[in-house]
């Protein structure tokens, strides 16, 4: 049996009085900047009576019909009752309370931007409402039993209705349909043959998050488009007085990559906050927030200073770092996700709306492996640096980061991806909010210690060196620095003074201090060498500093497998090509006593200068045998027997 309407009204003529349909205008239809804002009203409507049709297993779709002079609208939620009609007629605001999203109220009210007296068709529902709050019964319109038609005849004062409410139905967000539970259709038609669709799905990946899928089509004529967002949505459940009044919720756009690879998260350049649907307050974040917020009459913005959105906002907060974790989790967790994290301090400074949701995440993301390292894994701010070049990821592994670094465990690299050109913000983020040091060759340079640098195999120092070389600037710096690697796996600086202090490996051996032969194998590596001044040894100059002195002094004495490896030293360096370090050594010879003689009288042997013995052959030797203080060269210990 339907509703008493003249009850009704006859209680609203008395309630608003029946001046209403002249000050509902200002107060009520024309409060919105845009007269098609009840096209996302009515979706709340739809919401909320599905919600309230329980065991309903039929259609979810809610259909917009644009006529010439007529809007319809149809969906299944749960049919009018008096509740409905007493709440459709009224004007009380504080009725809907905080579990309602779309119960109605001052919302529907925008419809009288387009109609005088709109229509209701529900169950055994038919009515009109005139004056915005005056319903009167009407004639039955046949319909599907189970569907709500309501329909909207134009107003003759609305010339541009159709044009209008075309572009508004064109203009349908995507992200009306993102955040409902109960619609998962949105389909729109208007009578010169344009059409669209929005379809939604949603599959559970535990209690707490979901991955939506929104499908979208445009036809107008032969022209068709379509298109497909993917989202994750994490939820959080908030209670006001005891009672569940609904869900925080954070969504993060998916880009899906060719060939089926996982997706990535795509940061979003417009993110409105979003009570249910989007509202006019921009959030600056690269993702989407959503709540039970309490918002302005017009559901379009939401006050700051009330007590409740600001506990929505803490909550929302810790779902932010649960969310991170997740999609660390999930594989989803990269640069692209960072970006769209709040990193400005500017826009979430103290005192800001979202400030909240900036500490929250400094504080997790310094403490928690949240950022995307070089080689892949996760860290925290605590645990990592900023590169300047790919050279240095490359050449510094996590364990000599550490170790040069003082610390006890590694310290890794962050991605290559952020870099000054590519991601300003987050890098700047890392700097100055998180600590995080940016590691310049200059730096890196000023921690290479002895100790360090001994402590590292071969094959790294020769990378070392390759990485050093064409960096004048930076080997300026390093003058000081023992980066030369010697024969036996000491270091020391390249020059002190003037005096070199090693030498390349040549092919003679002499006593002077070489690099090792493992460590400059490469081009690169031998370029740097020579670029620290180094030579190869001079075998005159190794046979005069580390030879002779040995036969200068007064008393020489050195053992017989020394003497025979010095002569050979000593024959060599005569064999140079450079004429002028031939005389130089033989001028050396002649005042050392490096000549080993017997005394051909007692037998002994002594070692003099060359002008002191001869080189005798065997009749001498036979001729001075038994002569005291004839010298003779010693052939038998020296070099020049064959033996």
């Amino acid at each position: 049996m339907p509703v008493d309407y003249e009850a009704i009204r006859h209680e609203n003529q008395v309630r608003y009085g029946t001046d209403i349909g002249r000050i509902g205008p200002m107060l009520l239809s024309n409060r919105y900047g845009d007269r098609t804002h009840f096209i996302y009203e009515l979706p709340q409507n739809a919401e909320d009576a599905l919600a309230r049709r329980e065991g309903w297993n039929g259609s979810r779709e809610i259909s917009f019909s644009l006529g010439y002079n007529e809007l319809e609208v149809s969906h299944f939620g749960r049919p009018f009752d008096e509740g409905d009609i007493r709440a459709i007629c009224g004007i009380a605001l504080s009725e809907k309370g905080l579990t309602l999203l779309g119960r109605f109220g001052i919302g529907f009210k925008s419809v009288y931007s387009f109609t005088d007296s709109p229509e209701i068709h529900s169950g055994q529902e038919h009515f009109a409402i005139d004056s915005y709050v005056l319903p009167k019964a009407i004639r039955r319109r046949d319909s599907e039993p189970e569907k709500t038609l309501i329909r909207l005849p134009f107003s003759p004062d609305t010339p541009k209705a159709r044009q209008d409410i075309q572009a508004g139905l064109q203009g349908l967000n995507p992200q009306t349909l993102l955040f409902l539970r109960e619609i998962e259709a949105i389909s729109w038609c208007t009578s010169n043959g344009h059409s669209g669709l929005y379809l939604r799905s949603n599959t559970a990946i535990d209690d707490t998050t979901r991955k939506v899928m929104i499908i979208g089509e445009d036809r107008e004529g032969d022209h068709e488009a379509q298109w497909e967002q993917g989202w994750i949505i994490f939820s959080r459940p908030v209670s006001s007085e005891g009672t569940n009044v609904g869900y925080v919720e954070i969504a993060f756009a998916l880009d899906q990559q060719p060939g089926g690879e996982r997706p990535s998260v795509r940061r979003l350049t417009d993110s409105r906050l979003v009570a249910f649907f989007p509202t006019i307050l921009p959030t600056n974040l690269g993702f989407l927030i959503q709540g039970p917020y309490r918002t302005t009459p017009s559901r379009d913005n939401v006050p700051e200073e009330e007590e409740w959105n600001r506990h929505l906002v803490q909550e929302t907060s810790l779902l932010l770092v649960g969310a991170l974790q997740k999609l660390r989790e999930f594989g989803l967790l990269n640069v692209a996700t960072l970006q769209s994290l709040p990193l400005n301090r500017t826009h979430f400074g103290e005192g800001s709306r979202f400030a909240s949701l900036f500490t929250a995440v400094r504080d997790a993301v310094a403490k928690t492996p949240l950022i995307p390292g070089h080689r892949g894994g996760y860290f925290p701010a605590k645990g990592v640096k900023l590169a300047r070049t790919q050279e240095l990821r490359e050449l510094f592994s996590p364990a000599q980061l550490g170790s040069l670094y003082g610390s006890n465990d590694e310290i890794v690299w962050v991605s290559e991806e952020i870099t000054p050109d590519r991601t300003p913000t987050l890098r700047r983020y890392l700097i100055e909010d998180l600590g995080v040091d940016e590691v310049t060759p200059e730096v890196m340079s000023t921690k290479l210690t002895r100790s360090f640098l001994e402590a590292q195999p071969d094959v790294w120092i020769e990378r070392l060196y390759g990485f050093l070389v064409g960096k004048p600037a930076l080997l300026r710096r390093l003058r000081d620095k023992p980066l030369v690697r010697l024969h036996d796996g000491s270091h020391t600086v390249a020059f002190s003074g003037d005096r070199p202090q090693a030498f390349l490996p040549g092919t003679e051996r002499t006593s002077f201090p070489t690099v090792r032969k493992s460590v400059c194998q490469t081009e690169e590596a031998r370029t740097f060498l020579k670029t620290l001044g180094l030579t190869l040894p001079d075998l005159v100059d190794d046979v005069i500093a580390n030879v002779l002195p040995k036969y200068r002094g007064e008393d020489v004495d050195v053992p017989d497998s020394n003497y025979r490896r010095d002569i050979k030293t000593v024959l060599t360096a005569l064999d140079t090509d450079s004429s002028a370090q031939r005389q130089r050594l033989i001028a050396e010879l002649q005042k050392a006593k490096f000549i080993r003689a017997v005394d051909t009288g007692s037998g002994y042997y002594c070692f003099v200068r060359p002008e002191s013995a001869y080189m005798a052959t065997q009749r001498m030797r036979d001729l001075f045998s038994g002569v005291a203080g004839v010298l003779i060269v010693d052939q038998s210990k020296s070099l020049f027997h064959k033996s």
